[in-house]
């Protein structure tokens, strides 16, 4: 099997963190409205936005629009077809008469220049699949897990990754959230930051609650794409979420150790196990790698179920596989664990198919977690005018391949 460096007497793994934490120096990437020179203010002339073509971060741009009015109008034109004249804007539920006099210098309507996947992707893209966003009980708990795909502090002071990690959390009302694919230990902190002390319209301007907020991030978890890998957890603590212990499960049978947090929210004391098993790769070499970690996951399981203090454990990540896959057979019948997302819901987007094709990531829990029966998997708001990251085609301007998903549990 090999070593396990951890146990309910583990090192707390959020203990220090600060001391490995660097500042990064944010720099705004929206391009300066005004020159100085010799202590005088010019201004440049402003091009035009065309709203048949803008979107969401350039409609922000216009003087009485936030990032809600910016949607409903990229919203309107995705489902209506192209604006006719400006005086179409009235059409759209928040344009009055008043704000479109404001806006007729700013803007045109060039019904020959059309881009209907913006920020948010195209409008067919389901927010979240049986979720009931809103409609969170109060003491409930939504946990969630979210592979960010090579998430680096560099990302991480992009102001569009920011506000798509930020907003994700804020409006689906995540308390407690495994990352997978974090490049460094500095990139969730500027997270944690920017929840705390936001310095985002859409983050200052969140109408809801929005917490404090506390992270912890893993020693390398192993190798990914060009880089180690690091695991962390984001956590709300204003609900009641403490973490009381945390360490990595090291073992030879898997590529990436898992990262293991024990939390106690409220009466309730849980154990998350956040893993990243291996691909299969473009050509699928490495199926028998996968199914042979897939297996593996039993008696590490059943370690664990043994070792740690809480018996509420909770198993969750990228899996790199569905939850049909016939090696997770075993984890059912020999330590009890069911997956909460079915088979056919799939996980996984690009900007060429939002909808997805592959069902990676899931949450399974044993029978001492009390679950509501809430799920859901996050598919808009994934993407971003500021997101350039395009690693291997087919998905530029989105955050990560990879959709968070959640579950709410009673705590």
């Amino acid at each position: 099997m090999g070593a396990c460096c951890y146990s309910g007497g583990a090192r707390d793994d959020s203990r220090g963190q600060n001391k490995r934490q660097r500042t990064h120096g944010h720099q705004s990437q929206h391009p300066p409205r005004h020159s100085r020179s010799n202590g005088a203010t010019t201004s440049s002339p402003q091009p035009k936005v065309n709203i048949n073509s803008a979107r969401v971060h350039q409609l922000c741009t216009l003087e009485g629009i936030d990032r809600h009015l910016a949607e409903e109008i990229v919203n309107y034109r995705s489902s209506q077809g192209p604006f006719a004249s400006v005086q179409d804007l009235l059409n759209v539920p928040g344009v009055d008469s008043k704000l479109l006099r404001r806006l007729q210098k700013s803007v045109i309507c060039n019904k020959g220049q059309t881009h209907e996947l913006d920020e948010r992707g195209k409008g067919a893209a389901p927010a979240s699949i049986n979720s009931d966003v809103g409609k969170k009980q109060e003491g409930n708990i939504r946990i969630g897990s979210w592979n960010l795909k090579c998430f680096s502090a560099e990302k991480a002071s992009n102001d569009g990754y920011r506000e798509v990690l930020c907003m994700v959390i804020l409006e689906n009302g995540l308390d407690l959230v495994a990352f997978q694919e974090l490049a460094d230990s500095e990139a969730l902190e500027k997270i944690c930051k920017e929840l705390n002390n936001p310095t985002l319209r859409a983050v200052k301007s969140w109408q809801g609650k929005r917490g404090h907020w506390k992270c912890t991030v893993s020693e390398p978890t192993g190798r990914m794409y060009k880089s180690l890998e690091y695991n962390g957890f984001l956590w709300k603590e204003n609900v009641g979420i403490t973490m009381v212990h945390s360490g990595l499960f090291q073992t030879v049978k898997l590529v990436r150790w898992p990262y293991i947090g024990e939390f106690k929210i409220g009466n309730w004391a849980c154990t998350l196990v956040s893993v990243h098993l291996k691909a299969t790769g473009l050509e699928e070499e490495y199926l028998e790698q996968l199914n042979e970690e897939i297996r593996s996951l039993v008696p590490i399981m059943q370690e664990l179920c043994n070792s740690v203090q809480s018996k509420s454990i909770i198993l969750l990540g990228d899996f790199n596989a569905g939850p049909d896959n016939r090696f997770f057979k075993d984890l059912s019948k020999r330590v009890g664990f069911k997956h909460l997302l079915p088979c056919d819901v799939n996980t996984n987007i690009s900007s060429r198919n939002l909808k997805g094709s592959k069902a990676y990531d899931n949450i399974w829990i044993n029978d001492k977690v009390k679950y509501t029966g809430r799920y859901g998997v996050v598919r808009s708001h994934l993407q971003h005018g500021l997101i350039i990251d395009d690693r291997f085609g087919g998905n530029r301007g989105t955050l990560s391949d990879h959709c968070p998903v959640w579950a709410e549990f009673y705590s």
